[in-house]
């Protein structure tokens, strides 16, 4: 398909379509079914995915660059080496089943969205919202989680071993079940006063 710019692809049904290598900027998607798509190395900068299926879509090394993501379905999706920097989730959009690996989700916007369950390890979160989301039993083992924003986020269960939560107030957190490493746990005593 090439490079596209500034168009509305809106209510399109492009169920299972091949994408490979194109480039869409301030595009809209509106209500558009990309169920079951599959892109590898492909650029969405600043588009707009209102209502949009993305339902068992397959990613690899694509890139969504500040895009708007409202009421989305990324049921069954996958995410693999994915960029979805400064990106927003609103509506909320549903997020489970979802398979990810890697990639790069600084300044990500899933405030109040679940993500309870998943697995997000590795993933670099630097500066993300999560505030409100629902993290419960979520695994962020070796995430960047550097300045994230978890107020009022569930946290119960969640596997937090080998991540970076540097700028991160871990008082704030519901630490029931959750798992630290040793390193973590000398952070948290530190947080309550402990002198180690």
């Amino acid at each position: 398909m090439g490079a596209h710019e500034g168009e509305d692809f809106i209510a399109v049904d492009w169920y299972a379509r091949d994408f490979s290598g194109d480039q869409f900027a301030g595009c809209r998607f509106t209500d558009a079914d990309l169920s079951e798509v599959t892109t590898a190395g492909v650029m969405f900068e600043e588009c707009d995915f209102s209502g949009t299926k993305l339902n068992a879509s397959a990613h690899a090394s694509t890139a969504f660059l500040r895009c708007r993501f409202r009421r989305c379905s990324f049921f069954a999706a996958s995410l693999s080496g994915c960029k979805l920097t400064g990106s927003v989730f609103e509506g909320p959009c549903t997020m489970r089943p979802l398979t990810v690996d890697g990639g790069d989700w600084s300044y990500v916007s899933l405030r109040g969205h679940d993500l309870s369950g998943l697995d997000l390890s590795s993933v670099r979160l630097r500066e993300a919202d999560l505030s409100l989301a629902d993290l419960r039993g979520c695994m962020l083992r070796a995430c960047d989680l550097s300045h994230v924003r978890f107020e009022g986020a569930k946290t119960a269960g969640a596997d937090l071993r080998d991540a970076d939560l540097t700028a991160v107030d871990l008082r704030s957190l519901d630490l029931t079940d959750v798992k630290l490493d040793l390193a973590q746990a000398v952070l948290l005593a530190r947080a309550y006063g402990a002198v180690i």
